[in-house]
């Protein structure tokens, strides 16, 4: 009897056994990609290839639209500087003309004044070497005084009529710079489906 019931305990044991060993193999088994994921990926990289080309042609466009920003500031800057030197030239032979014409007449003034004072002095000197009393040598030094007075007055009227002085020259006005051309960002490639490990054996 007690051999018939250990010869049942091992085969329950030995079933028990076989019928688990599927859900240990089951449990152990290397997981593999699916499908989709593959797909997925697969999608994505060519999605990826087609930014690519879009990118680069993007970038062939940015870089012929820089360089014709760039070809235009130089060109704008170039005749800027000619255009300056051209107006430069042109208020600095206004100016010059104008200030010689101011000390032209300067000169005239000064030679008329000098000239008044010159009289001033030659009328004082002869009233007074003929001058026989104190009077009358005072009646020379006041109208000697008026003179100078008189020429002094004279000197400064005409100045003041010639206006204020001649304006210095203008400095140059440098080019707005171009505007910087937005530069294309590139695409961002896809990550890859992680490989398999490799199975326990």
């Amino acid at each position: 009897m007690k051999k018939q019931k250990w010869i049942a305990s091992s085969v329950l044991c030995a079933g028990l056994i076989l019928n688990s060993s599927p859900v240990a193999l089951a449990d152990t088994a290397t997981p593999t990609p699916s499908p989709s994921t593959t797909t997925n990926y697969s999608d994505q990289l060519a999605a990826y290839k087609l930014a690519l080309a879009e990118y680069k042609v993007a970038m062939d466009n940015y870089r012929a639209a820089w360089k014709k920003t760039l070809d235009e500031y130089v060109a704008a800057w170039k005749k800027s500087l000619q255009d300056y030197a051209n107006a430069l030239k042109e208020q600095r032979d206004q100016r010059n003309a104008a200030v010689n014409a101011r000390q032209t007449i300067i000169h005239s003034i000064d030679v008329v004044f000098m000239t008044a004072i010159e009289k001033a002095n030659t009328d004082y000197n002869s009233a007074f070497s003929s001058a026989t009393t104190d009077d009358q040598r005072s009646a020379a030094k006041v109208a000697r005084q008026i003179a100078v007075t008189a020429a002094v007055a004279a000197r400064k009227t005409a100045l003041d009529a010639l206006g204020p002085e001649i304006p210095k020259l203008t400095k140059l006005t440098p080019p707005v710079k171009p505007t910087p051309v937005t530069r294309p960002a590139p695409p961002v490639k896809p990550t890859p489906p992680a490989k398999p490990a490799k199975g326990k054996n």
